[in-house]
């Protein structure tokens, strides 16, 4: 999976500036289940809670740090990350991107600023906007087909932060359950 097939079947991406990865746990309510080094270990942790049985009220993410000043949370085949209102209270004094993809290529990508969803598109269909800016970041033609590829560079243009394959290659996650809103 360090190939980065491990979003092929669904995935879910949030950057959160100017918070550390144990207080997105907190601000969560998240429990910790694991600590893995780099996404294989994390897409293991994900299987094996899997298998010991499906909880359709609770995600699984995996929190790190994305560079100075920026934690990342990443979701196997999750949707916490756009989830209003998991990320609206979130969101308060900092920008939060979050794209997520689903194996019949439903696709969301949601960008937060100090408690304001700027941004909400279906990546498939980019002229069809909600938010508080729909347009604030014109023509997004440019993104290209590949929707998983799209949501990384969409983010990485607002954020500056590059998700790179290293990135999640040796980064050190640590995986918690959190409740999905009702």
């Amino acid at each position: 999976m360090a190939d980065g097939s491990w979003t092929d079947e669904g995935h879910c991406v949030t950057l959160l500036s100017g918070i550390e990865p144990d207080a997105v746990l907190a601000a969560l309510g998240a429990s910790t289940i694991a600590h893995a080094d780099g996404i294989d270990a994390v897409v293991a942790r994900t299987v094996e809670r899997w298998d010991a049985g499906y909880r359709p009220d609770e995600a699984i993410i995996a929190v790190t740090e994305a560079g100075p000043g920026w934690s990342l949370i990443a979701e196997v085949n999750g949707y916490l990350g756009v989830t209003e209102a998991a990320m609206e209270p979130l969101s308060g004094g900092r920008t939060v991107v979050s794209h997520f993809r689903n194996i019949n290529s439903v696709s969301r990508f949601h960008w937060w600023r100090d408690g304001r969803l700027l941004l909400d598109v279906d990546l498939l269909f980019p002229d069809e906007r909600l938010g508080a800016e729909p347009h604030v970041l014109g023509d997004l033609q440019d993104l290209g087909a590949d929707l998983t590829a799209a949501g990384f560079t969409l983010a990485e243009r607002i954020t500056g932060v590059s998700c790179t394959q290293e990135l999640f290659e040796r980064a050190g996650f640590t995986v918690a359950i959190a409740a999905l809103p009702g």
